[in-house]
């Protein structure tokens, strides 16, 4: 039996129905909230917490000490657990809110060379820039805890490890969590420059355990300009090679490693990072392109 209602009423003349906003592409971050990024980010620090905890407790069994911070294999696995709890936390928050997600997502897609060779020289030289009047200001910051591990570090297995973290494994994480979800989002909710700011501060904010003050707000410098240099490449790729060179000259210089072999370290670092990125690119269905500041 059939209502006499009708389940869509006429529209009464003289008035012009409001026409539905057209859908988010597939992909697009644009449904995600917020708060979804810090949600994400919280979350990925508890898998690194509870993981943390557990390998230091096999440590322990095994008769090793933890007190002191732990030895460096301790440090190094459970920071690449964060570091793939970060990707993973990327993906799952991402995909509660939008249909679609894939690496592209989040900016991993082709852009041209050489323009894109030319904004990261130029944004590496803001980076200086920017640093020398901060430091001017505020003062020369102590080192992190991390350098002086590194300096103090003799064994080569453990500065294998740490020179891989650094130098290859953080860039290609940080930047997809950071710049490809973090500042992805914001930019949707808050505009480009409000969430170019934001994620430089919450990038800055991660590392404050550690490290100086003051070498936080170095960071909060990188992580603006890394998302100004995505905003305008539209493409994560010169991120990831910027992240991966910056890295690898501190650890050189560290380590105080020489010229021919921190050439190599650089290079070689920046090379396999950005070919990572870009093999995952090719797995990856193609999106439409990123948004480029004009």
């Amino acid at each position: 039996m059939t209502s006499g209602l009708h389940s869509h009423p006429e529209v009464p003349d003289g008035i012009t129905p409001r026409e539905r906003p057209p859908e988010p592409p597939a992909g697009s971050l644009a449904p995600v909230p917020a708060w979804a990024p810090l949600a994400a980010l919280v979350s990925a620090f508890v898998v690194a917490t509870v993981a943390y905890l557990l390998i230091a407790a096999v440590v322990e069994a095994g008769g090793g000490n933890v007190t002191a911070g732990g030895p460096p294999g301790l440090v190094i696995s459970a920071t690449l657990v964060q570091d793939m709890a970060l990707i993973a936390a990327a993906f799952l928050f991402a995909g509660f809110w939008s249909r679609g997600i894939t690496p592209a997502s989040f900016g991993l897609r082709p852009t041209k060379l050489w323009p894109a060779v030319g904004w990261t020289l130029l944004t590496w030289g803001a980076f200086f820039v920017l640093t020398a009047i901060y430091i001017k200001a505020v003062g020369e910051p102590d080192q992190q805890e991390l350098t002086r591990d590194l300096a103090e570090e003799e064994s080569l297995a453990a500065l294998v490890g740490y020179g891989l973290l650094l130098a290859f494994v953080a860039p290609l994480t940080e930047e997809l969590f950071f710049r490809g979800f973090v500042y992805g989002v914001l930019r949707e909710r808050i505009g480009v420059v409000g969430g170019a700011l934001a994620t430089g501060v919450v990038f800055g904010a991660v590392h404050v355990a550690g490290s100086p003050i003051e070498t936080v707000g170095v960071l909060i410098i990188l992580g603006v300009l890394l998302c100004a240099l995505y905003q305008r490449t539209g493409s994560l790729l010169p991120c990831i090679a910027l992240h991966s060179l910056n890295n690898a000259i501190s650890f050189a210089v560290t380590k105080d490693i020489p010229v021919g072999g921190a050439i190599l370290l650089v290079l070689g670092s920046a090379t396999a990072s950005v070919a990572v990125a870009a093999a995952v690119m090719q797995r990856s269905p193609a999106l439409p392109a990123a948004p480029r500041t004009p």
